[in-house]
């Protein structure tokens, strides 16, 4: 009892000692530098644009390098919140993130403009971003006073319709007519765009993506099937077509069999085996969150010429 209590007598005395100790650090580095970024970031901003900005709050991180951040808003559009953040290797030792955050939403709404014209439902499910890596060696010094159009970046998007409901098969020509809207654009320049849908039966995700150079050349609703980059699990494609299906632990590798044919998918890589001969897997499987092998369609289609259902029944 004696040791415990002995115990209990240290740490309240490391509490009393520390607490305040923290407290200290606290206001220090917590509200006071939090103020004088606050009046920092207010300067920066002031030298920077040519417009109303309002700091609406300052945030202390402890876990970061440079832990201190501002959210800001313009006057003009108090919903584009952006962030102030420390950086060294800018002059003023701050950046920020304004002109990125307009750029996308500037682009998000030229995106829901377009599509409107042609499929208003793709319209209220777009997510848009910047593509790799364009965007991260564009020259943000340079903008001062109000931030430049995105269309004259030329700093390509990925766009992504991602709907809520199963694919139907009336689907391939709404892709198709929103390919066609969007290509019309001067200044939504895109690197990909994907169209998903959830699966009716497996919970996976019926995908389409067409690059964006290859946009000017779809000239045919039939000529979206080419570009469905859609995976299915091993064990319900090997259902559908009728295959016996084994997975190869050492090589993580699924082999279907179905008569004379046999089909080995591998894990990793863009190669997969058809009757003892190598073939080009472009879209390649991967294990899915389910722990289960993400098969290509396209690749199911090639080899066993089964067509697989992705549309709702």
């Amino acid at each position: 009892m004696k040791r415990n209590f002995g115990k209990i007598v240290v740490i309240g005395i490391a509490a009393i000692v520390l607490v305040p100790i923290l407290l200290y650090v606290e206001f220090q580095k917590g509200f006071y530098q939090k103020f004088r970024f606050e009046q920092r970031t207010e300067r920066y901003l002031a030298q920077t644009y040519d417009e109303s900005m309002k700091v609406v709050s300052t945030r202390y991180l402890w876990d970061n390098i440079e832990p201190l951040v501002a959210t800001v808003q313009p006057a003009s559009d108090p919903s584009l919140e952006f962030n102030v953040y420390v950086n060294k290797n800018r002059e003023q030792g701050l950046s920020d993130d304004y002109a990125t955050t307009v750029w996308k939403k500037q682009a998000k709404l030229e995106a829901e403009s377009l599509l409107q014209t042609v499929q208003a439902e793709y319209a209220r499910f777009i997510h848009i971003d910047f593509s790799c890596c364009k965007v991260a060696e564009y020259d943000y010094a340079s903008i001062r006073g109000e931030v430049p159009h995105y269309g004259t970046t030329g700093l390509p998007f990925d766009l992504v319709v991602n709907m809520e409901r199963p694919a139907e098969e009336a689907d391939l020509a709404n892709m198709y007519h929103s390919v066609m809207a969007l290509r019309e654009s001067k200044s939504l320049l895109l690197d990909k765009l994907i169209f998903s849908f959830p699966h009716p039966v497996t919970g996976s995700t019926a995908s389409f993506e067409i690059p964006g150079e290859a946009m000017d050349g779809v000239s045919s609703v039939k000529e979206i099937e080419a570009y469905n980059v859609t995976r299915l699990p091993a064990s319900y494609i090997a259902e559908e077509i009728r295959a016996n299906l084994s997975w190869t632990e050492e090589k993580s590798e699924a082999v279907f069999k179905r008569g004379d044919a046999t089909l080995v998918v591998r894990s990793w890589g863009n190669e997969a085996i058809w009757n003892g001969t190598p073939l080009d897997d472009p879209i390649g499987a991967y294990i899915g969150d389910s722990m289960e092998l993400q098969v290509p369609v396209q690749l199911i289609e090639r080899t066993f010429g089964k067509k697989l259902v992705l549309w709702s029944p």
